[in-house]
């Protein structure tokens, strides 16, 4: 082909708009870069990036949120800080991260509360906390701490048998409290005949299924506590209420005798329940509390049933309430008052058996005027109760299971006034669970029992066997 002049002007046109758009290309990715931002976490569990309850909190706060490293000039742990720090950004932009020597600025250490080098300080708006460690679950705790914008003191009512809340036995609530004190609660045993009054700076009052009746007096304080407006947790077993019949009235309630029982035997063997009277709960109502929960299951050994009293507004004393009952069986359940709860138990309509589904908790709101609460410098207005017929859900034995632990923490926040908290689930360490078959678990007992100890003998005998020939 021959080339003339202007094929060579073209050439070199194309060429000068080539390079023009190439550059112009490149100015523009690199515009884009700037105002956009894109990550992606492929590494397993998402490691490198906030759990999903860390996220949902810090898109609730509403205060800017500061780290402050009180470390020695040190460039590697200051790069590693501040890619923590980045973290936090990309979910809360107006996260920031200072940098203090307290061997320099030892009256800044002080201030905070600093006592030695290492510490990290986080402040949500005017209120701070000092950590030990950067670790997220860590973080995450102190944030619900502050966040709440105080202590909240709970206290269970003993002196009738109730369930211990500090004890670590597998008939304690010692890992629901464990988990409740990191979150902000302070968690106090408290009997009535040495106060004679709850304490007006709780959160809120539990009774975790008495075994024994109430005093009169008792029940009159406890009663006063109600229509005074204090919130209240109410956890009741299976057989009867030990004098608390008139704290049922006066919420309107209708607490049956008898146990909730669901026979389905395929149900059991998928849920790896073993006794007819562990009920699973996946239908929830409308309360806040349970709207986060989702399709998980929750379970309940040896509940009974809970229910609004229909003739509740004919009664003299009881209070109005808005009920919802936010926990319901499956419609395979029934209420058993017969008392027999092994072998071969079947639905008998002539022995006053109720058919499912059944409400086993409801939660009761009540309006009340403008209420400031100088302790935790809040104001409630309205009045919350929760009762479940079901206390081992929260036990040591059963808090594992299922969501029990996420609905537990969510009736806590809940009755605090936290609703803010509603939105955050419960925060579990990562890859700490085992998933074995039956047969699996077998074998490997199997193999550590009793192949690994006569290996371990029959080479050792072989050994010196060997050995004694030489």
């Amino acid at each position: 082909m021959k080339m003339s002049k202007n094929t060579h002007r073209w050439i070199g046109l194309q060429n000068s708009i080539f390079y023009v758009l190439f550059i112009a290309v490149v100015v523009l990715l690199g515009f884009v870069g700037q105002r956009f931002y894109w990550q992606a976490d492929w590494t397993q569990g998402s490691r490198n990036s906030l759990s999903t309850p860390t996220q949902a909190l810090l898109k609730g706060l509403d205060k800017p949120l500061k780290f402050i490293a009180y470390i020695p000039d040190d460039p590697a742990l200051q790069l590693q800080l501040n890619k923590l720090a980045t973290k936090y950004q990309r979910v809360k932009a107006d996260t920031t991260m200072e940098f203090v020597n307290p061997d320099l600025d030892p009256a800044r250490a002080k201030q905070d509360g600093i006592q030695y080098a290492g510490q990290l300080a986080i402040h949500l708006g005017e209120r701070s906390e000092v950590v030990e460690s950067t670790a997220e679950q860590t973080i995450l705790h102190a944030l619900q701490r502050m966040s709440r914008g105080g202590e909240r003191l709970v206290v269970f009512l003993e002196g009738h048998g109730e369930r211990q809340p500090l004890a670590s036995e597998s008939t304690g609530m010692s890992k629901l409290v464990e988990t409740l004190q990191r979150h902000g609660f302070q968690i106090q045993p408290h009997n009535l005949v040495r106060t004679q009054a709850i304490p007006q700076n709780a959160s809120f009052a539990v009774i975790a299924a008495p075994q024994q009746d109430w005093l009169p007096g008792e029940v009159a304080v406890l009663k006063q506590y109600v229509e005074q407006g204090g919130n209240l947790l109410w956890l009741q077993d299976p057989g009867g209420l030990h004098g608390l019949e008139a704290l049922e009235a006066l919420l309107g309630l209708q607490i049956h005798d008898g146990t909730v029982i669901d026979a389905n035997e395929a149900l059991q063997a998928l849920l790896g329940i073993n006794h007819p009277a562990v009920i699973p709960v996946v239908d929830y109502g409308k309360s806040p509390i349970v709207q986060k929960l989702g399709n998980v299951q929750t379970l309940f050994p040896f509940a009974t049933m809970v229910a609004r009293d229909s003739q509740a507004s004919e009664k003299s004393g009881a209070l109005v309430w808005k009920v919802d009952e936010f926990l319901n069986t499956l419609p395979t359940s029934w209420l058993e008052t017969s008392g027999i709860l092994e072998g071969n138990v079947v639905f008998d309509e002539a022995s006053n058996d109720q058919p499912g589904p059944l409400p086993i908790g409801v939660s009761l709101v009540r309006e009340l005027e403008s209420k400031s609460d100088a302790v935790t410098e809040r104001s409630r207005s309205e009045q919350r109760v929760v009762v479940i017929g079901d206390s081992d859900f929260m036990l040591n034995s059963f808090v594992g299971h299922g969501a029990n632990l996420d609905l537990a923490t969510q009736v806590f926040n809940w009755l605090s006034s936290d609703d803010k908290l509603l939105d955050v689930p419960v925060m579990r360490a990562s890859d700490t669970q085992l998933d074995l078959s039956e047969t699996a678990g077998y074998v490997i007992g199997l193999f550590f029992l009793l192949v690994l100890p006569v290996g371990l003998i029959a080479s050792g005998t072989w050994i010196w066997w060997r050995r004694r020939k030489r």
